[in-house]
């Protein structure tokens, strides 16, 4: 247990004193509850380290409010489950963190804290910016379709997605069920690997060499950015100098129909959630969630049961390309963070990894031309989750990124 609760949130505050006011992260920051947390926390793997919660998922004695104003404003009256385990492993709930409106496309109050006129990605906006700018060591996000990996992208962390499933979603307001991944941002892979090793209760490990890594360059769907692909193209010949063999890999044809059928399925989920909500605050609801949620309420169970097939037989053929490589390696998203802050981001480079359920990682690599984070995803097989993060720890040691914000 920490024993000096101002010594050991020094580095926080003073972070937060420097970057709050400008990307706006957190939500009702509150420093008299943080350091009553941070006093009852409990030796473990993750003894004395902070963490920054997405405001989707629910801390005992704190508000869930997901970005509305018209959600109830009862404290949740216990932690979501993987808050629960993460406060058992010895964390303590610094703050909560802003999240997009119910966690979709609609941006925030974040601000990038590379560039405050770039956005920061979504939905775990708050999240990102606060790990990135040193205002916690560990934060919680969620993914339905690239809300961890995009934003870590564009705020220069690593951004984790287990496996679907891998983790309990209980006290975490859904979006779509059948997809949703609770995620985590961390400063390096190192820290990533401990978190993984307390949450699956399993050995860091290592993957035997040479690593065999699947170079994918198209996702079946829009071209990524000239910048990105650049990227990705002398990462892998960094990576195959340094003794570890890759290879151009094509993702199946009927990886494009994964795009549409994706939103479709989200929709149709989106829509059940909020059949209570929607009738009463329709007008309250930001735009694209208000035109998805519609469209939801269209999509039929035929056409869910194809989506489902379709999944099925895809994840499939997604696994057998696993018999050939350990990890693939493709685009976090289009490139760097667009500037403005009207939207989020394109989040397609995640999606197909999400609709299949495997377990990704982004890593932030280098600095764009306007010195603006470019992130590489790894992929890996579904329930290989330490894997992966052995794999990310061996690339991260070749593409070593050390730059900060500010």
């Amino acid at each position: 247990m920490t024993t000096n609760p101002i010594a050991a949130m020094k580095g926080e505050l003073t972070s937060i004193q420097r970057w709050e006011s400008t990307i706006r992260a957190l939500v009702d920051w509150d420093p008299p509850g943080a350091f009553n947390r941070l006093k009852q926390s409990v030796d473990g793997m993750l003894g004395g380290w902070s963490v920054g919660i997405k405001d989707i998922i629910d801390v005992q004695g704190m508000t869930t409010r997901c970005n509305v104003d018209f959600l109830p404003v009862d404290p949740a009256p216990k932690n979501a489950a993987v808050v629960e385990t993460l406060i058992n492993l010895g964390a303590f709930v610094l703050a909560k963190t802003v999240t997009t409106s119910f966690a979709f496309l609609d941006p925030g109050v974040t601000r990038n804290p590379w560039n405050s006129n770039h956005t920061p990605g979504g939905s775990s906006s708050g999240s990102a910016a606060a790990v990135a700018s040193g205002m916690v060591r560990l934060a919680l996000g969620s993914q339905t379709v690239a809300s961890v990996n995009r934003p870590a992208s564009y705020c220069g962390v690593v951004g984790f997605k287990p496996t679907f499933g891998r983790l309990s979603t209980a006290g975490i307001f859904p979006f779509a069920p059948s997809v949703d991944t609770v995620g985590f941002f961390t400063r390096g892979v190192s820290d990533m690997q401990t978190v993984g090793s307390a949450l699956f209760r399993e050995p860091v490990g290592s993957l035997a060499m040479p690593m065999r890594i699947g170079l994918v360059k198209n996702l079946q769907t829009t071209s990524a950015e000239e910048e990105m692909l650049k990227v990705l193209e002398s990462s892998g010949k960094r990576l195959a100098a340094a003794g570890f063999s890759v290879y151009p890999m094509t993702l199946p044809v009927e990886s494009a129909e994964a795009y549409g059928h994706h939103f479709s399925l989200i929709a149709a989920e989106a829509a059940q959630v909020h059949e209570k909500l929607f009738p009463q605050y329709a007008q309250l609801y930001p735009p694209k969630l208000r035109e998805l949620l519609v469209e939801g309420k269209g999509v039929t169970s035929e056409k869910l049961n194809q989506i489902q097939a379709h999944r099925g037989a895809l994840r499939q053929s997604i696994e057998g390309l696993f018999e050939d490589v350990d990890v693939m390696l493709s685009p976090s998203a289009p490139g760097p963070a667009p500037e403005g802050l009207s939207g989020t981001g394109d989040p397609r480079f995640s999606l197909i990894w999400t609709y299949t359920g495997c377990p990704t990682l982004t890593l932030p690599v280098t600095l764009s031309r306007n010195a603006l984070p470019i992130g590489l995803q790894l992929v890996g097989p579904p329930m290989k989750d330490m894997s992966l993060l052995s794999a990310a720890r061996a690339i991260e040691s070749i593409l070593p990124f050390r730059s900060r914000p500010g």
